[in-house]
């Protein structure tokens, strides 16, 4: 998320961004790669006309987690100007997403740190679907015998017979796509979007906080009184995701950190869990997940 922060808040108009799909150190310093960052500097630091202001200004990856990745292709802005902001209800009768919110809430609860410790919602495509950009989660939630709640949300793919997919990348050897399910890998490995928020660590900073992208203050603490509902915006890593007919997009909502450290042999995050959490999914406390649907 830092890269595309970074990206987004450089003062330059001349700027590049190349989102791809492999192990970043292989990637960086392959010879095309680095002979292509020459050219940048020739162009900027030698004054040499070498065409680099041809160069698209982004070029965005589409990945499938089945080996038949999307790469380079070429954009004037991220998300693309095909992208367009399209929000998915979440309906807790049915525990599926929806274009439509419910008119009466239907709230789901789950033990925070018990077994399962979560809920997910879902959708099956009928027509190939692919999302680039920046997806958000908005979600109702409250807590009964605690004062606070972290949450963990992530988006999944599941293919025809209900697999979860990701993506394996095999460090200093590019990415090994596969139809991966195991748990427990020791390499790196993406499996969709994901993001997490203390809820009482949820103020909005105003001056930064986007439609698309919310930003937060961290400059005070909001406990939660009992069965207080409060409105999470949980900002999501960024999403270049291909979904086939017959496939199906999930979304976890989860007490726990299922997804581990981002690098392997880090604790990463320890939850701050106790009581029931409820996700209310209706009438004023319609949740939704807000997705980059590229619109062909």
């Amino acid at each position: 998320m830092g890269t595309f922060r970074s990206w987004r808040t450089l003062g330059s108009k001349e700027k590049w961004l190349r989102i791809h799909d492999r192990q970043e150190w292989p990637y960086y310093y392959d010879q095309e790669n680095t002979e292509e960052l020459r050219r940048f500097f020739d162009f900027y630091l030698l004054g040499k006309d070498n065409d680099w202001l041809t160069t698209p200004k982004v070029r965005y990856s589409i990945i499938d987690f089945k080996g038949t990745n999307q790469t380079d292709i070429p954009a004037t802005a991220f998300p693309p100007t095909e992208s367009v902001t399209t929000k998915y209800y979440l309906n807790g009768q049915s525990r599926t997403l929806q274009l439509t919110p419910e008119q009466n809430d239907l709230p789901v609860s789950y033990l925070a740190g018990g077994l399962p410790g979560r809920t997910s919602f879902q959708m099956t495509f009928d027509q190939d679907t692919q999302f680039v950009g920046y997806p958000k989660a908005k979600l109702f939630m409250s807590v009964t015998d605690y004062n606070d709640l972290d949450v963990f949300v992530w988006i999944q793919k599941l293919d025809r017979r209900g697999n979860v997919l990701s993506e394996f990348v095999v460090p200093n050897h590019g990415a090994a796509l596969q139809d991966f399910t195991q748990e427990g890998a020791s390499a790196l490995r993406y499996k969709g979007a994901w993001g997490r928020l203390r809820a009482s660590m949820r103020n909005l900073d105003t001056k930064l906080t986007t439609p698309e992208i919310p930003a937060y203050t961290f400059d005070q603490v909001n406990k939660l009184t009992e069965n207080e509902i409060v409105a999470l915006d949980i900002v999501l890593s960024p999403l270049g995701l291909a979904y086939k007919a017959g496939e199906t997009l999930r979304v976890v909502i989860s007490s726990k950190d299922e997804l581990g450290a981002v690098m392997p042999g880090t604790p990463g995050c320890t939850p701050d869990n106790h009581g029931t959490h409820t996700v209310h999914t209706g009438g004023q406390y319609a949740s939704y997940i807000q997705l980059p649907l590229l619109n062909k």
